[in-house]
């Protein structure tokens, strides 16, 4: 679908110097400018045209008549989550996810706005506040209890080091590597397990280097200041397409799951409508342009399936 593509580039908002704190890495404040540019290369947002989608009646017609008539779906997220969602330079929301919903919304002849929202606030206002919760979440059995979930994308955890291995990394194995990410993530908990695992056996500890942002610990990593970096994998995918072949994706993505857009349970139609928009993006191709367009092609899916177990 030549209708999609990246347009322009806009960069994201730098963020407060206070947010360093003492306890984390040293600020790159000496990078080469080689650095810098990658820098800004892992910031860059690609905005996405979906305008050439088309309406499909037939699934149009799937959607609740309030909904229909209203001519639009009402999404929560968290817009904290690069590239998935989070806020871009212009104060709106941007992001694949953010794409996405507007696709979806093209081919069920709806608008959609995205409101921001706390996490974990957004499931307990599904059907009331917001129609679908598209937030990068995780399909599990305990949200499967709450609500209903589409699902469109795959996602994991992964690795990426700088261009040619030269630290020849071979992931699982971090043990006596200097291993950069975002802190106050999940990695925060995975290099603390990794290091207890490797001084348990006898080995190197991991020597830890916390960053403020992802974008910090990419550059990190291609600088050669930090042997790899660790992510949940469209971060990591999002960090390579943007580093200018200066990094590279090692491994495979490591616990994959299912991530699933949040309705209603006591809104089967909608869930069928989200689900056959979907499963119409995949067909056509434009889901995997709108993935590819955000570095995370590897995340698309064959099928999408409500409440896939």
């Amino acid at each position: 679908m030549s209708s999609i593509r990246p347009r322009r580039r806009t960069l994201l908002r730098a963020l407060p110097l206070a947010l360093g704190g003492a306890a984390l890495a040293p600020a790159l404040g000496a990078c080469t400018h080689a650095s810098e540019r990658l820098d800004a290369e892992a910031n860059a947002i690609p905005e996405v045209d979906v305008s050439g989608i088309e309406e499909v009646a037939e699934l149009a017609a799937l959607v609740p008549a309030e909904i229909r008539e209203r001519g639009e779906l009402v999404n929560g997220a968290a817009l904290n989550y690069a590239p998935g969602e989070f806020v871009g330079s212009d104060g709106g929301a941007v992001g694949y996810d953010i794409d996405i919903l507007a696709a979806i919304g093209r081919v069920l002849g709806l608008g959609t706005r995205t409101e921001s929202a706390v996490f974990a606030q957004i499931i307990p206002a599904i059907g009331s506040k917001y129609d679908v919760g598209i937030s990068s979440f995780t399909i599990n059995p305990e949200r499967l209890e709450q609500v209903s979930m589409v699902s469109y994308f795959a996602a994991g955890m992964s690795y990426a080091v700088k261009t040619g291995n030269p630290y020849g990394i071979t992931p699982p194995d971090l043990c006596g590597t200097r291993v950069a990410h975002q802190v106050g993530t999940y990695m925060d908990e995975v290099v603390v397990e990794r290091d207890e695992a490797c001084r348990a056996d006898g080995g190197q500890g991991i020597i830890d280097q916390p960053y403020v942002g992802n974008a910090d610990a990419a550059t990190a990593v291609a600088g050669g200041k930090a042997d790899v970096l660790i992510g949940d994998s469209p971060v990591i995918a999002y960090a390579v397409a943007r580093s200018r072949e200066t990094l590279e994706q090692v491994g495979d993505i490591e616990d994959a799951a299912l991530n699933g857009i949040v309705v209603a349970r006591d809104q089967p139609e909608l869930a069928e409508a989200i689900r056959a928009a979907v499963q119409h993006l995949i067909d056509s191709g434009a889901l995997r342009e709108i993935l590819a367009a955000w570095g995370n092609e590897n995340g698309m899916i064959e099928t999408s399936e409500v409440d896939p177990q």
